[in-house]
């Protein structure tokens, strides 16, 4: 029960709820795994490793945001023969494990960088930072061979890259230099936001922002119904095909209504069965890139069965 309480703005009132980590397939538009964490204690490094070691599907890079961002993570996504692509705080936070890797120059750049990670704090290791990064043993690394001592080999590539006239991205990834530019990495990246996308719809599509259930186990039960229901409407959305048209924007389908037609098409029992495919067809919106709102951030309640009685 501690696990999922959280105090409000330091004062004696509490809010319960959970922490939802998944892994989003950004081809196929469906959820491949979930893991829940009660919001007290939640842990996103972590969780990030339990989600690469859990993953069995084809080759894939792993592209996550800032609050993903680890040495250990990485390193299990490289021992998984998979690829990543991280989101890391900038060069001049305090708190960014670029640190680990001395003074980095202020522009655009895309260098490769390495070093020894060891549990040892000697003069030595102390007299050269640009070849040892000291991990203490309260930091997670799972490639230590307490053992031996021996110290860790860790490569990884650094890709910063201007966003406005005064802002930069950092990205450390794995993926080869000879395969993927600046530009492409900045492409794949972007393509992240496919997952913010789907968790809207995932709220406000499908229905999780608002629970019917007030028992954990029971709400985590809606939470796993509910991303199935999504991978269900999206494999269904994804075989429509949409006629192009010599109009100003590309279209896509509108997963609301979509997701309307397929809900009504499960609970139909009887009599004529809907055309599901021909009515989502019809169901389309625009495309409008760049667009952005703001996010709303209010805490949602429980939502009683008792709506449906007059």
């Amino acid at each position: 029960m501690k696990k999922t309480l959280q105090k409000i703005n330091n004062s004696d009132k509490t809010f319960s709820a959970f922490h939802l980590n998944a892994s989003y397939d950004l081809l196929e538009c469906t959820y491949d795994d979930l893991v829940i964490q009660g919001q007290a204690n939640f842990d996103e490094n972590g969780a990030f490793v339990q989600l690469v070691d859990q993953y069995k599907g084809n080759k894939a890079i792993f592209i996550a945001d800032r609050g993903y961002e680890s040495f250990n993570g990485v390193e299990h996504v490289s021992h998984s023969e998979n690829k990543y692509l991280i989101r890391v705080k900038d060069i001049h936070s305090k708190t960014s494990i670029m640190k680990s890797f001395g003074s980095l120059p202020n522009n655009e750049f895309d260098i490769d960088v390495s070093r020894l990670f060891t549990r040892k704090c000697t003069n030595e290791i102390k007299k050269h930072p640009e070849i040892y990064k000291y991990m203490p043993r309260n930091q997670r690394f799972d490639y230590f061979d307490e053992n031996k001592d021996i110290p860790y080999e860790f490569h990884t590539r650094i890709v910063r890259f201007k966003i406005t006239d005064d802002t930069y991205e950092c990205i450390i990834t794995n993926l080869d230099r000879n395969e993927f530019t600046m530009e492409e990495i900045k492409e794949l990246y972007h393509k992240r936001w496919g997952i913010e996308t789907s968790f809207r719809e995932l709220k406000y599509a499908i229905g999780l922002s608002a629970l019917h259930s007030k028992k954990r186990e029971l709400i985590k039960q809606e939470i796993y119904a509910r991303i199935l229901l999504y991978n269900f409407s999206q494999r269904i959305i994804q075989k429509i095909k949409i006629k192009k048209k010599s109009t100003r924007y590309l279209y896509q389908v509108n997963f609301t209504r979509a997701f309307h037609i397929i809900r009504a098409f499960l609970r139909k029992k009887s009599g004529v069965p809907l055309n599901v495919e021909s009515l989502i067809a019809k169901e389309i919106l625009p495309i409008r890139p760049n667009r952005s709102n703001t996010r709303p951030l209010k805490p949602k309640g429980v939502v009683c069965f008792n709506y449906r009685f007059d």
